[in-house]
């Protein structure tokens, strides 16, 4: 079990190594967005920091996500926040952003099993709204969320969003649906792949206009 003062001092000393240059393709305007934040904490402005970080986040940039959920872990800028921290380093993880697995991991020990059933509601009601919207970045962190994050997974539909992913050549999205159907019932199966068929037809995803924002 993590205690409070090694949890600390380990992310207050990976502020200063992890926050670096996004991976996540930004423009010039956000990418300096970025840069600001990151002086903002070296300047010990944490409030500034977390102006900073927050809308990049809420645009989509791992990068950001995972120091918004640094900074709120450890309190700086804001009190401190374990749920909130949680919301943005699972979304982090979900994009993709490795240095968020450690984080998700460790601050799953501190919150009980219904604040975190109520942060992944949250996310999925995010990645709902952004998939009506036909957004293809939010195809693999839907898929992810039901196969690897909640406590009672739901293989099926992880399976109908690996498959949707799969057939637009997404990355990730044959691995996944390749990996779930070996655990699914065949009944299970060909049920999920008429679902993906019916849901996919139904959606943005299936016209060529639908957006393709970066995976």
């Amino acid at each position: 079990m993590i205690t409070e003062t090694t949890y600390f001092r380990h992310y207050a000393v990976a502020l200063f190594v992890c926050l670096c240059s996004p991976a996540f393709a930004m423009d010039k305007d956000e990418d300096a967005a970025f840069d600001l934040a990151v002086e903002a904490v070296h300047s010990r402005n944490y409030a500034e920091a977390i102006a900073g970080f927050r809308p990049l986040a809420e645009h989509g940039a791992a990068d950001a996500q995972f120091n918004m959920a640094l900074l709120l872990k450890a309190g700086l800028g804001q009190p401190r926040n374990y749920l909130e921290a949680y919301y943005w380093a699972v979304l982090s993880d979900l994009g993709n952003e490795r240095r968020a697995q450690a984080m998700v991991s460790e601050l799953s020990e501190f919150l009980p099993v219904e604040a975190r059933a109520g942060v992944y509601d949250r996310l999925l009601a995010r990645l709902e709204v952004q998939l009506e919207a036909g957004e293809r970045s939010a195809i693999m962190k839907y898929a992810r969320l039901y196969a690897e994050f909640l406590e009672e997974p739901d293989l099926e539909r992880a399976y109908i969003w690996y498959s949707i992913a799969q057939a637009l050549g997404i990355r990730g999205g044959a691995d996944g649906s390749a990996a779930l159907s070996d655990q699914l019932e065949p009944d299970a199966l060909i049920a999920a792949q008429t679902k993906a068929a019916e849901v996919f037809g139904a959606s943005l995803f299936s016209q060529p206009t639908a957006s393709s924002v970066s995976e």
